[in-house]
């Protein structure tokens, strides 16, 4: 069984992060989960790679155990993927890690592609698991439908703001609003600032090997997704599990997701010593 500590992060101007870590030598594997999750959802996955790693898990802020702070709340205007990751860096300057092996997973991967591209000196190696930041080219009438709603939505705004209305929330949000958006509660603005961001010219930017691992069945984050990022960013491999959604490292996943990292960074000389 591999060990595990459980620790809450904190600096003065900000709220805890909770948490975890597995194995005690190699390389430090860091893990950032989906938007939604916790630590937990990466969890399996890191257990399997703590056989030769020093893994840690990371409670994104406003997740599992990790509050929300006061900037990324409705109130403070919401935060973008760029406010996120310095408050990732933060946390790893607090924990002494000055190298490490990034793994993110969907809006983890937004988190890590920032990081990546900001601090190349931090990351050695990258791992992008259905991760999203990029746009995508639409076919015509789905563009059509989407701009003709955000028009709608901006226009019923509009109309509250006037009338003093609930015409937004009363309608439009429950009947477009995606299952993220409904519920995303005090990290409404944040979700909405953060979706709506385009990471091209970061994914450029990243200098680190990188591996992407995605799942051939993957609705939220497509499988042209993954095809762009490999064409951005220079050093990277790319492989597609069949049969696998938006999560491959789930239940039996995990095995199989911890064989490809491990090699890859067998390969690129980034194993335990």
């Amino acid at each position: 069984m591999v060990a595990m500590n459980s620790a809450a992060i904190e600096s003065p101007s900000q709220p805890h992060i909770h948490t975890a870590t597995l194995g005690s030598t190699g390389p430090t594997v860091v893990m950032l989960h989906g938007w939604g999750r916790s630590l937990d959802a990466l969890r399996p996955l890191g257990e399997l790679l703590a056989n030769q790693y020093s893994v840690v898990l990371v409670d994104l802020p406003g997740f599992g155990l990790s509050p929300i702070p006061a900037e990324a709340s409705n109130a403070g205007g919401g935060w973008d993927t760029r406010q996120y990751a310095e408050r990732v860096k933060q946390l790893l300057d607090q924990m002494s890690i000055s190298s490490c092996i990034l793994v993110g997973h969907s809006f983890g991967g937004r988190l890590s592609v920032q990081l990546a591209s900001r601090y190349p000196e931090l990351v050695q190696g990258l791992i992008l698991v259905g991760s999203h930041g990029l746009t995508r080219e639409r076919p015509l009438p789905e563009e059509i439908r989407i701009k003709t709603i955000r028009a709608l939505v901006t226009c019923a705004k509009k109309i509250d703001g006037l009338f003093g209305t609930r015409l937004f929330a009363h309608y439009f949000a429950p009947k477009f609003g995606s299952a993220d958006y409904k519920a995303a509660g005090d990290l409404r603005k944040t979700l909405v600032k953060t979706v709506n961001e385009d990471l091209q010219e970061e994914a450029k930017r990243i200098k680190a090997p990188t591996l992407l691992l995605w799942g051939a069945n993957d609705t939220a984050t497509p499988l042209d997704l993954a095809h762009k990022y490999h064409g951005l960013v220079a050093d990277s491999e790319l492989h597609v599990f069949p049969n696998k959604g938006h999560e491959p490292f789930s239940d039996v996943g995990a095995h199989l997701c911890a064989s490809y990292i491990e090699r890859f960074l067998n390969k690129r000389g980034l194993s335990r010593e």
